[in-house]
């Protein structure tokens, strides 16, 4: 059995990418534009920076890019404060380790204060060890720091702790780290399924099987 556990919010314990992907669309819906298809999927791709530069000239509209970035950002928000639920299995698997005294921690590229909304909201958030934040250590889950910074503070070594990530760059990372990694399907990374698989150690479609998966580790 594993001794911690490290899981990615977005799209892995939380359903939210939908969100990221349909917030051009909602956020112009409200001005009375409607988004074709073919802009929501490019606009996704894009920070959100380059995001609404993208949508400001296309569609001439007067309010700065920040202005805009204030705008989109209302949106998610909202999502995350009022809305946002849980994949499924990930409530049943948290209170399980919490329950079983197996620490965890989260590694997002996500905002604190709208994951930290979310998951207090769910009734989740105090059984959290830590919360580490890409942005705000200056790194990305391109590179390990993040990973290896949250098993340090659970106390355990990388073979120790297991990984759980939806996105195949992350999944990549961890495991070349030398972390065990289980890879969680989400339908904004299904393009990637194949390689997720490949790359993981397991992978699941429902976290509410991963407690018997991590005591085979």
């Amino acid at each position: 059995m594993i001794k911690a556990v490290i899981f990615d919010i977005d799209g892995t314990i939380l359903d939210s990418m939908p969100i990221w992907h349909d917030v051009s669309r909602l956020y112009l819906s409200r001005r009375g534009i409607e988004a074709p298809q073919e802009l929501v999927d490019r606009v996704f791709t894009m920070t959100l920076s380059e995001g609404c530069r993208y949508i400001k000239e296309i569609y001439s509209i007067p309010e700065s890019v920040e202005e805009l970035e204030e705008g989109v950002m209302s949106e998610i928000s909202g999502f995350y404060y009022n809305d946002a639920q849980f994949k499924p299995g990930a409530y049943e698997l948290l209170t399980s380790l919490h329950w079983d005294g197996i620490p965890f921690s989260a590694a997002t590229a996500g905002i604190r204060t709208t994951h930290e909304a979310a998951l207090s909201r769910l009734g989740v958030l105090d059984m959290f060890s830590e919360l580490l934040i890409c942005t705000e250590l200056g790194t990305s889950k391109r590179e390990p720091a993040i990973y290896l910074r949250a098993a340090k503070f659970l106390g355990a070594r990388p073979e120790e702790t297991c990984v759980f990530e939806d996105a195949l760059y992350a999944v990549k990372t961890a495991k070349s780290a030398g972390f065990h990694v289980i890879g969680v399907a989400d339908e904004a990374s299904a393009h990637e399924r194949g390689e997720i698989i490949s790359n993981s150690d397991a992978f699941i479609y429902d976290l509410s099987s991963a407690y018997n998966i991590l005591k085979e580790f």
